[in-house]
């Protein structure tokens, strides 16, 4: 009974302890600035993407239930869309925090529900989650518009209490359940890589490399050369997905993975073009960020300070004069401020959209039709399609002589005596059920081994291992791949001569 008790207030301690919710205030200014930079270019086509002027994409047609939400008219989706920027901007100061919050997190949910095909990603379910939990949180009394206003008036109504508190505390469970979140997020990601061989073997993440299906990345397609990386960092971030949830919470556990966690998302945006995405995940790292953390940034900042650091001496003041910039207004005052804002926002948005004309109503031709294409134009696209090349079907040969997780690690053109050449082909997909062959050549390319095997359709990559016998002569030689009775490449190596 002792025991149960104990793990009751250890329970009830973790969610419902009280602090100052700066972690969530940080997560509360940098979300949606981030949001931003998805929704904004999308604003100029909202009536496209989200109304019945468009070609709006539920997902609850997928599901069977077409009316699941109304489809907005091209005006109000317009007018949504608007709203949800001036709340996004309004959660980030902190103005009226609570219900920009609320607004923000349904409109938000409502237009990426409209767009399964194009808005909603997995970035946006994350969001909107940790939106939602921002709703439910007190974080608007920390470091925004609302914490000033509560302040003023609080000093003038009580003058004679000296002993006000900055900063009123709030329960943790908010940001325990944003914790929560993202650590169950990455959970998922583990399990469900856990049944992809092609992630352990470097494949998905190469094809994804040289591919530019999310953004350009040019480090990726470098880094594409060096698979042997790809499969540790694998292993490396199937551990750290798993573990993240059990041991971020305190002390050196908190520290290595997030740290991890920031240079997983790093890679994410340099190899494999992911923007928006990595830097959600990082904000919402943030809700790591507690009331003892805050104030020992605070003492190190006063520290270097009084030691004449201007860094440190700009930052302070920069805190202290933010204050001034905001009028002396009520609260009252401001949320009916706000109150008219919308409204005013929702029309102006509508009007800018209407002299924009994305969609061509009032031009002089009217709005574009569709024209009827060229018989020539449509004709190669209506015939079967082509065969694929042969050599089409192959992304890359190596040689080497180190082999790890059935990746060719090291990659070399000079062999010994008694060393073992390894020649990996690795083939594009998809492809049919296909024979490899795999042909030893001298320098008068003349045949001296032939080594081939069946690579069925699932497989992308196929080994063959050459032994360097003494019976070979010093030299110049070809390993040569061969595929429905074409020579589709080779590469060359030197054998060197006995000392």
């Amino acid at each position: 009974m002792n025991s149960l008790t104990r793990t009751s207030r250890d329970i009830s301690k973790f969610f419902f302890d009280e602090e100052v919710p700066f972690g969530l205030a940080v997560v509360r200014i940098f979300l949606p600035l981030v949001l931003m930079l998805d929704m904004v270019p999308r604003w100029f086509h909202a009536r496209e993407l989200y109304s019945l002027d468009g070609a709006a994409a539920p997902l609850a047609i997928n599901y069977g239930y077409p009316d699941f939400l109304p489809t907005p008219s091209g005006a109000v989706a317009v007018a949504l869309a608007s709203v949800l920027i001036l709340t996004l901007i309004t959660t980030s100061i902190g103005w009226c925090s609570r219900v920009s919050l609320a607004l923000a997190t349904t409109i938000y949910t409502y237009l990426t529900l409209m767009d399964a095909l194009g808005t909603m990603t997995k970035y946006t379910v994350i969001a909107s989650h940790g939106l939602l939990l921002l709703t439910l949180s007190e974080c608007g009394s920390v470091w925004s518009i609302d914490a000033i206003l509560r302040r003023r008036k609080e000093q003038n109504s009580t003058l004679h209490l000296p002993n006000v508190s900055p900063h009123p505390k709030s329960a943790v469970w908010p940001r325990r359940l944003m914790q929560l979140l993202i650590g169950l997020v990455y959970l998922g990601a583990a399990f469900t890589k856990m049944h992809t061989p092609a992630f352990f073997s470097s494949d998905q993440m190469r094809q994804w490399m040289l591919t530019n299906v999310n953004s350009a990345n040019p480090i990726g397609e470098w880094a594409s050369y060096y698979p042997g990386t790809m499969v540790v960092s694998a292993y490396v971030t199937i551990i750290w997905e798993v573990l993240f949830v059990f041991l971020a919470w305190r002390g050196w556990g908190r520290l290595w993975m997030l740290s991890l966690g920031v240079f997983f998302h790093i890679g994410t945006s340099l190899l494999l073009g992911l923007h928006i995405f990595p830097l959600v995940c990082c904000t919402i790292y943030f809700c790591f960020f507690n009331q003892r953390d805050a104030q020992l940034i605070g003492q190190w900042l006063r520290r270097l300070s009084r030691r004449g650091s201007r860094i440190a001496r700009t930052v302070r003041s920069m805190t202290d004069r933010i204050p001034s910039f905001i009028p002396g207004r009520r609260p009252l005052t401001a949320q009916a401020i706000f109150g008219v804002c919308v409204p005013a926002v929702a029309l102006a948005g509508v009007g800018a959209e209407y002299q924009l004309d994305p969609m061509h109503d009032r031009a002089p031709q009217g709005r574009p039709t569709l024209v009827e294409l060229d018989p020539e134009v449509v004709r190669p696209m209506l015939k079967t399609s082509a065969r694929i090349r042969e050599s089409d079907k192959f992304l890359s040969f190596e040689l080497g002589s180190e082999m790890f997780g059935d990746v060719l690690v090291d990659h070399k053109s000079v062999f010994k005596y008694g060393e073992r050449v390894l020649a990996q082909c690795t083939l594009t997909p998809p492809h049919e059920d296909m024979w490899i062959e795999c042909n030893l050549h001298d320098s008068e390319n003349r045949l001296i081994d032939r080594v081939g095997q069946v690579i069925d359709r699932t497989t992308l990559r196929s080994n063959y291992a050459f032994e360097m016998l003494p019976a070979l002569e010093p030299g110049e030689y070809f390993l040569v791949i061969r595929s429905g009775n074409h020579e589709i490449t080779r590469r060359s190596f030197t054998l060197l001569q006995q000392q």
